[in-house]
């Protein structure tokens, strides 16, 4: 189950209009924030995939090298698993079935509030981070 993952932090349009006036590089500093958190997230997902190991099938099948894609002024990173290539059982590992329960752990690796938090303050820093580094 790839998904897109993006930029999310409050405060973002501020940081991204400071960058400008500082003359920083936005797009190198977002496509450095998609990169840790594609790693950050798929690592989760790697650790919480493993108890599920029959065939090694729904493994091979997550995303380990994904390239930050852009859309206009819109980038993104796809993580997760490729559904075409053995990753359809993530779907049912992660929402569960009528008679197996969710994996809460490959769930919250991906969509967990914690997860999300985390990504957002990792990006968060790393955008400051590159504002002190111009700033000063």
């Amino acid at each position: 189950m790839a998904n897109k993952t993006y930029i999310e932090f409050d405060g973002f349009d501020e940081v991204i209009s400071r960058l400008k006036k500082l003359d920083g590089d936005i797009k190198g500093v977002t496509e450095k924030a998609l990169k840790e958190t594609y790693s950050f997230i798929t690592n989760k997902a790697d650790k919480a995939i493993k108890p599920h190991r029959y065939s090694g099938q729904t493994e091979k099948s997550l995303k380990r090298n994904s390239e930050v894609e852009w859309v206009g002024s819109l980038a993104s990173v796809d993580v997760g698993f490729s559904i075409s290539n053995g990753g359809l059982a993530s779907i049912f590992l992660m929402y569960g079935t009528p008679k197996m329960k969710k994996d809460q752990n490959l769930y919250n690796a991906f969509f967990g509030k914690k997860t999300r938090e985390e990504v957002m303050k990792m990006q968060e820093e790393i955008y400051y981070e590159e504002i002190r580094r111009i700033d000063n």
